[in-house]
């Protein structure tokens, strides 16, 4: 593996969950990919994991896993597509639906500098 940064997404929606991995692949990014919250707080493989990209839908029937998700302590990219207003909390990235251009590939590099710097696995 040449690119030790790892982006695990977390989204219910199979295409979505697809889409987002192959995007990220592309870009020479590690994915692991998880269709709901409590799957990817149970993997083991997620403790090496450099930042988490998670759909709002990942969140709906699970009420405190924003929060279990914080306590690994690495950057979250929250996808949203409501209209809601979304508080500024510390650690998250909110980016709106339907995602365009590089606006995913741009927002994980800056959670870390040397995220898809070139580098192809």
């Amino acid at each position: 593996m040449s690119n030790p940064f790892r982006v695990l997404v977390v989204a219910p929606d199979y295409g979505l969950r697809r889409s987002l991995e192959f995007a990220l692949e592309v870009e020479g990014l590690t994915v692991l990919s998880f269709d709901d919250v409590n799957a990817a707080l149970a993997s083991p493989s997620t403790a090496t994991g450099s930042c988490f990209v998670v759909d709002e839908e990942a969140l709906l029937n699970h009420p405190l896993a924003m929060a279990v998700v914080r306590e690994f302590h690495k950057p979250v990219l929250l996808l949203v597509d409501r209209s809601r207003s979304m508080p500024d909390v510390l650690g998250v990235r909110v980016l709106r639906k339907p995602l365009l251009g590089n606006a995913l590939i741009t927002a994980i590099r800056l959670t870390d500098p040397s995220a898809g710097t070139g580098q192809s696995t």
